[in-house]
């Protein structure tokens, strides 16, 4: 009798334990590169973008998030929940000869979600420094990586020129990934993490982050994509909306993945791009001033909206409560259950103004300051 009782203790503690992990929400988490703020069909319907409109306007569209104005930056907030300014980011892009990086001593969100039990993957551009191998994604609590180190590659050949040389930059962990050439990126990408999700254990919790190339320059697209916009004489503005189109074909490939797995049934799903769009790169930000590499509205407040088929208290509405790039990583721990112990971090959890619909936890954010320009900007209040 008293075997069986021990038995009986043991499997309630195993389907506690092993139930608590799998009731963790799967977390996927997309962003565009570049993407402009009136350069998506649920603000702009002349971009067409179906896919992302259904996702939108069927979870909530966030109307104050914000980013910084540039790529690694924003990448940084994403990965660190500080400001850059605080991690020595704040002054521009790594460059491909710069040995740039955020300091080993930031503990990275999938640092800390494998601490909390999840499955962790990146399938993108990662751009937060590789001068050294522990600055890249596998030694930042990535399971796996494909992508590119750096950015602006070739969307076929996957090579990046700069000053007198050209490296090809894609690669799957580790390793030199050439499997790929002569494949668009956009493609490369959805279809990796149509992979990841399809092989992935549904008991276990999945972060898949999606930092696609796209739609950054230089401006490429497969030519069925361009076509949909001949109505647009603007060569570079028809190339780049192509790009966005095929974009949210890709999103659409992932979703699908998503339901056939189940997965999308316990699932956050959140779309945002990393600075405004470029005016240089065929980019739209009307009505906001300013664009990409600037500190209006124009360059650091990012198109973006969140999904979930079951998570959402509040649905199919325009969420103004201010955020900012820094606000996911702590957002995301308190959603996988964790607790955010590092009383510096700049981020600050919104878990119930997007879960619940509260109220924003932030009055203010510094949008950045700059040493080399002497320049900075802070919000306070509306």
């Amino acid at each position: 009798m008293e075997a069986v009782r021990l038995v009986a203790t043991f499997t309630l503690i195993f389907v506690y334990l092993y139930g608590s992990q799998a009731a963790k929400p799967h977390v996927v988490f997309i962003v565009a590169d570049d993407l402009g703020w009136n350069d998506v069909g649920f603000r702009n319907p002349q971009v067409l973008t179906p896919h992302l409109d259904k996702l939108a306007k069927a979870g909530v569209i966030l109307n104050s998030s914000y980013v910084q104005p540039l790529c690694s930056p924003s990448r940084n907030c994403f990965m660190s929940g500080y400001f850059p300014y605080h991690t020595g980011l704040q002054d521009g892009v790594i460059r491909p000869a710069s040995p740039g990086f955020v300091p080993i001593k930031f503990t990275f969100l999938p640092q800390k979600l494998k601490e909390l039990g999840y499955s962790t993957h990146a399938v993108g551009k990662w751009h937060l420094g590789f001068c050294n191998l522990k600055y890249t994604p596998t030694y930042r609590g990535f399971d796996t990586f494909v992508g590119y180190y750096i950015g602006a590659e070739d969307y076929y050949k996957h090579t990046r020129e700069y000053d007198k040389f050209s490296g090809y930059d894609l690669r799957f962990n580790t390793s030199v990934y050439t499997e790929a050439k002569g494949k668009y990126s956009t493609r490369v990408f959805a279809e990796r993490a149509v992979d990841i999700i399809k092989s992935h254990d549904t008991d276990t919790p999945l972060y898949l982050y999606l930092p696609f190339q796209a739609v950054h320059a230089p401006l490429e697209v497969p030519p069925e994509y361009e076509n949909l916009y001949k109505h647009i004489h603007d060569l570079p503005r028809r190339t780049y909306c192509g790009m966005i189109s095929a974009l949210d074909e890709a999103v659409a490939n992932i979703t699908n993945a998503l339901e056939e797995t189940g997965l999308i049934d316990n699932l956050l799903l959140v779309f945002t791009t990393d600075n405004g769009g470029p005016f240089n790169g065929a980019a739209n930000n009307l009505p906001l001033r300013g664009c990409k590499a600037t500190l209006w509205e124009g360059g650091t407040k990012g198109a973006g909206f969140i999904y979930s088929k079951t998570l959402l208290k509040k649905t199919g509405y325009l969420n103004t409560g201010m955020m900012h790039a820094v606000d996911w990583y702590p957002t995301f721990v308190e959603l996988a259950g964790g607790e955010n112990t590092d009383p510096n971090m700049d981020g600050i959890s919104q878990y119930d103004m997007l879960i619940n619909g509260g109220p924003s936890k932030r009055k203010e954010f510094v949008y950045n300051i700059y040493d080399k320009s002497k320049s900075a900007a802070i919000r306070y209040g509306d």
